[in-house]
Protein backbone atom coordinates (compact mmCIF):
# COMPACT_ATOMS: atom_id res chain seq x y z
CA UNK A 1 0.00 0.00 0.00
CA UNK A 2 1.37 3.38 -0.99
CA UNK A 3 1.49 6.27 1.48
CA UNK A 4 -1.12 8.16 -0.55
CA UNK A 5 -3.50 5.19 -0.48
CA UNK A 6 -2.97 4.80 3.26
CA UNK A 7 -3.94 8.43 4.00
CA UNK A 8 -6.94 8.21 1.68
CA UNK A 9 -8.18 5.09 3.45
CA UNK A 10 -7.60 6.63 6.88
CA UNK A 11 -9.54 9.73 5.87
CA UNK A 12 -12.51 7.65 4.74
CA UNK A 13 -12.48 5.69 8.00
CA UNK A 14 -12.52 8.91 10.04
CA UNK A 15 -15.29 10.36 7.87
CA UNK A 16 -17.59 7.38 8.28
CA UNK A 17 -16.76 7.18 11.98
CA UNK A 18 -17.94 10.77 12.34
CA UNK A 19 -21.20 9.94 10.56
CA UNK A 20 -21.73 6.94 12.82
CA UNK A 21 -21.10 9.00 15.96
CA UNK A 22 -23.57 11.67 14.84
CA UNK A 23 -26.18 9.03 14.04
CA UNK A 24 -25.75 7.36 17.42
CA UNK A 25 -26.14 10.71 19.20
CA UNK A 26 -29.67 11.22 17.87
CA UNK A 27 -32.52 9.41 16.19
CA UNK A 28 -35.61 10.36 14.20
CA UNK A 29 -39.06 8.99 14.90
CA UNK A 30 -42.48 9.48 13.33
CA UNK A 31 -45.36 10.17 15.69
CA UNK A 32 -48.93 10.38 14.36
CA UNK A 33 -52.38 11.26 15.68
CA UNK A 34 -54.29 9.45 12.95
CA UNK A 35 -57.64 9.26 14.75
CA UNK A 36 -57.57 12.81 16.06
CA UNK A 37 -56.82 11.63 19.58
CA UNK A 38 -53.68 11.74 21.71
CA UNK A 39 -51.01 9.20 20.84
CA UNK A 40 -47.75 8.52 22.74
CA UNK A 41 -44.61 7.52 20.84
CA UNK A 42 -41.91 6.82 23.39
CA UNK A 43 -40.57 7.85 26.78
CA UNK A 44 -38.25 10.87 26.50
CA UNK A 45 -37.27 13.95 28.49
CA UNK A 46 -38.62 17.31 27.23
CA UNK A 47 -35.15 18.65 26.41
CA UNK A 48 -34.39 15.62 24.21
CA UNK A 49 -37.11 16.16 21.59
CA UNK A 50 -37.43 18.69 18.76
CA UNK A 51 -39.73 18.60 15.75
CA UNK A 52 -37.94 18.12 12.44
CA UNK A 53 -40.89 18.54 10.06
CA UNK A 54 -44.67 18.41 10.04
CA UNK A 55 -46.25 15.85 7.69
CA UNK A 56 -49.90 16.47 8.49
CA UNK A 57 -52.41 19.00 7.26
CA UNK A 58 -53.34 19.71 10.86
CA UNK A 59 -50.97 22.07 12.72
CA UNK A 60 -48.27 20.69 15.00
CA UNK A 61 -47.63 23.25 17.77
CA UNK A 62 -45.63 22.33 20.84
CA UNK A 63 -47.63 22.57 24.03
CA UNK A 64 -50.84 22.48 22.00
CA UNK A 65 -50.93 19.55 19.58
CA UNK A 66 -47.66 17.91 20.55
CA UNK A 67 -45.39 17.85 23.55
CA UNK A 68 -43.48 15.76 26.06
CA UNK A 69 -44.88 15.01 29.51
CA UNK A 70 -44.18 12.43 32.21
CA UNK A 71 -45.49 9.70 29.90
CA UNK A 72 -43.29 10.73 26.98
CA UNK A 73 -43.66 12.27 23.51
CA UNK A 74 -47.27 12.80 22.44
CA UNK A 75 -49.23 14.17 19.46
CA UNK A 76 -52.89 15.17 19.40
CA UNK A 77 -55.72 16.53 17.21
CA UNK A 78 -54.38 15.24 13.89
CA UNK A 79 -50.74 16.29 14.28
CA UNK A 80 -48.33 13.99 12.42
CA UNK A 81 -44.63 14.83 12.37
CA UNK A 82 -41.04 13.62 12.28
CA UNK A 83 -39.17 14.29 15.51
CA UNK A 84 -35.48 14.31 16.36
CA UNK A 85 -34.52 12.73 19.67
CA UNK A 86 -31.09 13.57 21.06
CA UNK A 87 -29.65 10.80 23.22
CA UNK A 88 -27.66 13.30 25.28
CA UNK A 89 -30.51 15.77 25.70
CA UNK A 90 -30.65 19.36 24.43
CA UNK A 91 -30.52 20.32 20.77
CA UNK A 92 -28.71 18.08 18.29
CA UNK A 93 -25.28 19.59 17.84
CA UNK A 94 -25.65 21.85 20.88
CA UNK A 95 -25.95 25.64 20.83
CA UNK A 96 -29.10 27.58 19.99
CA UNK A 97 -31.86 26.28 17.70
CA UNK A 98 -32.63 27.79 14.28
CA UNK A 99 -35.89 29.78 13.86
CA UNK A 100 -39.02 27.74 14.46
CA UNK A 101 -37.15 24.70 15.78
CA UNK A 102 -39.36 22.42 17.82
CA UNK A 103 -42.70 23.74 16.57
CA UNK A 104 -42.69 26.92 18.64
CA UNK A 105 -40.18 29.70 19.30
CA UNK A 106 -37.01 28.54 20.94
CA UNK A 107 -37.91 24.86 20.74
CA UNK A 108 -38.24 24.35 24.51
CA UNK A 109 -35.96 24.38 27.53
CA UNK A 110 -32.29 24.11 26.65
CA UNK A 111 -29.45 23.08 28.94
CA UNK A 112 -26.86 25.85 28.84
CA UNK A 113 -23.44 24.80 27.62
CA UNK A 114 -20.06 26.45 28.36
CA UNK A 115 -19.53 27.37 24.69
CA UNK A 116 -22.86 29.18 24.20
CA UNK A 117 -22.49 32.75 22.99
CA UNK A 118 -24.30 35.75 24.42
CA UNK A 119 -26.29 37.19 22.88
CA UNK A 120 -27.34 34.31 20.60
CA UNK A 121 -25.94 34.55 17.07
CA UNK A 122 -26.94 33.09 13.71
CA UNK A 123 -30.41 31.76 13.00
CA UNK A 124 -31.95 35.26 12.48
CA UNK A 125 -31.23 36.40 16.04
CA UNK A 126 -29.92 39.74 14.74
CA UNK A 127 -33.20 41.62 15.29
CA UNK A 128 -32.98 41.00 19.02
CA UNK A 129 -34.87 38.83 21.43
CA UNK A 130 -34.92 37.52 24.97
CA UNK A 131 -34.14 34.42 27.02
CA UNK A 132 -35.91 33.26 30.17
CA UNK A 133 -34.19 31.10 32.79
CA UNK A 134 -35.32 28.63 35.43
CA UNK A 135 -32.94 30.09 38.02
CA UNK A 136 -32.01 33.61 39.12
CA UNK A 137 -29.01 35.45 37.64
CA UNK A 138 -29.53 33.81 34.22
CA UNK A 139 -28.63 30.33 35.41
CA UNK A 140 -30.18 26.94 34.81
CA UNK A 141 -32.14 25.83 31.77
CA UNK A 142 -33.10 28.55 29.31
CA UNK A 143 -35.68 29.20 26.61
CA UNK A 144 -34.93 31.88 23.98
CA UNK A 145 -37.22 33.85 21.67
CA UNK A 146 -36.58 36.13 18.71
CA UNK A 147 -38.37 39.47 18.42
CA UNK A 148 -41.90 38.92 17.12
CA UNK A 149 -42.28 35.49 18.73
CA UNK A 150 -44.68 34.57 21.50
CA UNK A 151 -45.76 31.65 23.64
CA UNK A 152 -49.40 31.20 24.66
CA UNK A 153 -48.52 28.70 27.35
CA UNK A 154 -45.38 27.13 28.75
CA UNK A 155 -44.93 23.47 27.78
CA UNK A 156 -45.96 20.75 30.22
CA UNK A 157 -43.97 20.75 33.45
CA UNK A 158 -42.43 24.17 32.70
CA UNK A 159 -45.28 26.48 33.65
CA UNK A 160 -44.49 28.94 36.47
CA UNK A 161 -40.78 28.07 36.42
CA UNK A 162 -39.13 31.32 35.20
CA UNK A 163 -36.85 33.13 37.66
CA UNK A 164 -34.84 35.58 35.49
CA UNK A 165 -35.04 37.25 32.07
CA UNK A 166 -32.30 38.48 29.75
CA UNK A 167 -33.08 40.92 26.90
CA UNK A 168 -30.90 41.91 23.92
CA UNK A 169 -31.02 43.86 20.66
CA UNK A 170 -33.56 46.47 21.82
CA UNK A 171 -36.35 43.92 22.29
CA UNK A 172 -39.17 44.24 24.81
CA UNK A 173 -40.75 41.36 26.75
CA UNK A 174 -44.33 41.35 28.03
CA UNK A 175 -45.09 38.47 30.35
CA UNK A 176 -48.39 37.31 31.83
CA UNK A 177 -49.42 35.47 34.96
CA UNK A 178 -51.89 33.27 33.04
CA UNK A 179 -51.83 31.41 29.74
CA UNK A 180 -53.19 32.97 26.53
CA UNK A 181 -51.78 36.40 27.44
CA UNK A 182 -54.30 36.97 30.23
CA UNK A 183 -54.23 38.12 33.84
CA UNK A 184 -51.70 40.51 35.35
CA UNK A 185 -48.83 41.47 33.08
CA UNK A 186 -45.53 43.35 33.14
CA UNK A 187 -43.12 44.60 30.49
CA UNK A 188 -39.35 44.97 30.47
CA UNK A 189 -36.74 46.05 27.94
CA UNK A 190 -33.91 45.41 30.41
CA UNK A 191 -32.47 42.34 32.10
CA UNK A 192 -34.16 41.07 35.26
CA UNK A 193 -31.62 39.03 37.25
CA UNK A 194 -34.16 37.99 39.87
CA UNK A 195 -37.93 38.05 39.37
CA UNK A 196 -38.35 37.89 43.13
CA UNK A 197 -37.61 41.64 43.05
CA UNK A 198 -40.59 42.33 40.76
CA UNK A 199 -44.03 42.44 42.41
CA UNK A 200 -47.18 41.32 40.60
CA UNK A 201 -49.63 44.28 40.43
CA UNK A 202 -52.40 43.88 43.00
CA UNK A 203 -50.94 40.64 44.38
CA UNK A 204 -48.98 39.87 47.53
CA UNK A 205 -46.20 37.99 45.75
CA UNK A 206 -43.48 38.46 43.16
CA UNK A 207 -43.21 37.36 39.53
CA UNK A 208 -40.78 34.58 40.44
CA UNK A 209 -42.15 31.25 39.16
CA UNK A 210 -45.36 32.97 38.03
CA UNK A 211 -45.00 33.45 34.23
CA UNK A 212 -47.38 31.39 32.08
CA UNK A 213 -47.24 33.17 28.69
CA UNK A 214 -45.17 35.88 27.03
CA UNK A 215 -44.57 38.03 23.97
CA UNK A 216 -41.25 39.39 22.65
CA UNK A 217 -41.51 42.58 20.54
Amino acid sequence: MTLRTFFRTASLVLLFSGFAAAASAQQTIKCESNNGGRNYCGQYNPNQVTMDRQISGSPCVRGNTWGVDNRGLWVDRGCRAIFVVSREGGYPGGGYPPPGQGGYPGGGWHHQQPGNQWPPSGGNWGRGGACVYKDSNFRGDEMCFRRGEQLRGMPGGMNDRVSSIRVFGGARVTFYIDADFSGQRATTSSDIPNLSDWRVPGMNHSWNDRISSLRVQ
